[in-house]
């Protein structure tokens, strides 16, 4: 047989093994873009009424919008129907993060943005507190959304619930670039199960890799490699959120990333976020409330509506200062 021929009969023959091993994957590997790996109870949340597509600025978007099931309106917020244009002496403001923050395994008003909403307007505050959240996302999609989304929906503050130098996030680093080979193959690879399944593989086999449960069973304070600020400022964008907001007159808060444990563990310390951050004490109420993990969490870092409740009661305790410095002309404490 000649080689080219040879060549040819290897070419169709490896592109049919890897369409073969991409259909095993489909089957198997069914969770790929989430931060962990959820309890079947959040899968099923996650999975309803349409799939995450493709998104060349984000990686990853919602398909199907509005989806009343999820609970979401026109533009993917976790909320009631957001207007543009905020109403005379109304506030405003976003809550971005993964899974944790959209609220997996919680039905829509349990969330915990949505909790410190109700908890805000019974004290008479006028505010809108968005959840924004998608599962998966990170601080490189936080910065990107809040670029080129949300400064049109003038915010008074932003609370970002992403873990400093998680594993994978991106450091901002230019213009995204939204055309051309890169982004086809990135397009590719998502749609890929064998692709993420390997990625997972390689995670896990990395020398040096600490995992979510090891994390809950108090092997380490954290999971990500970050242990300075310094470190995480290299593989987030926790600062470049803060510079955004300083320069734009948005308060910025900072969600510590509850995580399951006996104590309940912060991912999101406030020595690895940026210096003088204002920081929500969500871990610290969790740890207030003198209740087991299983009653606060549904796994490893996705709360009960239990545990939403505590943290939206201390997300609200956390704005309401700056809130009525606003509406007083002030600047947030």
């Amino acid at each position: 047989m000649r080689p080219g021929r040879r060549l040819g009969y290897a070419v169709v023959v490896g592109l049919a093994a890897a369409f073969i091993a991409e259909g095993v994957a489909r089957l198997v590997i069914r969770e790929s873009v989430y931060a962990s790996v959820p309890s079947e109870a959040v899968k099923s949340h996650l999975a309803v009424a349409g799939d995450l597509v493709y998104d060349p600025v984000l990686g990853w978007r919602r398909s199907v919008l509005p989806n009343p099931v999820l609970g979401l309106e026109r533009h993917g917020f976790r909320h009631a129907d957001v207007a543009e244009a905020k109403a005379p002496g109304a506030l405003r403001g976003f809550v971005l993060g993964d899974s944790q923050t959209f609220g997996a395994g919680v039905d829509p008003g349990e969330d915990y943005p949505s909790v410190a909403e109700a908890t805000l307007r019974s004290r008479g505050l006028d505010v809108e507190v968005i959840n924004a959240a998608l599962a998966g996302y990170k601080s490189i999609q936080a910065l990107r959304l809040i670029e080129t989304q949300l400064l049109a929906f003038d915010p008074d503050f932003l609370v970002i619930d992403c873990i400093p130098g998680d594993l994978d996030d991106l450091r901002e680093t230019g213009p995204v670039d939204t055309g051309g080979f890169g982004p086809t193959v990135e397009k590719v690879l998502f749609y890929s199960r064998l692709y993420r399944g390997l990625r997972l593989l390689l995670d896990e086999a990395r020398p040096g890799h600490h995992s979510m449960r090891e994390a809950a069973a108090g092997q380490g304070e954290t999971w990500h490699p970050a242990t300075t600020r310094a470190e995480a400022a290299r593989q987030s964008n926790h600062d470049l959120i803060q510079t955004l907001g300083d320069a734009r007159n948005i308060a910025v808060y900072f969600l510590d990333y509850p995580f399951t444990g006996d104590p309940v563990k912060s991912l999101a310390p406030a020595t690895l976020l940026p210096d003088g951050a204002r920081v929500v004490p969500a871990t610290a109420a969790l740890r207030a409330t003198n209740q087991p993990a299983p009653a606060l969490f549904l796994d490893n870092n996705h709360m009960s509506a239990a545990g939403n409740a505590t943290v939206g009661a201390a997300l609200a305790d956390a704005l309401e200062p700056c809130l009525r410095a606003r509406l007083t002309g002030s600047a947030c404490p």
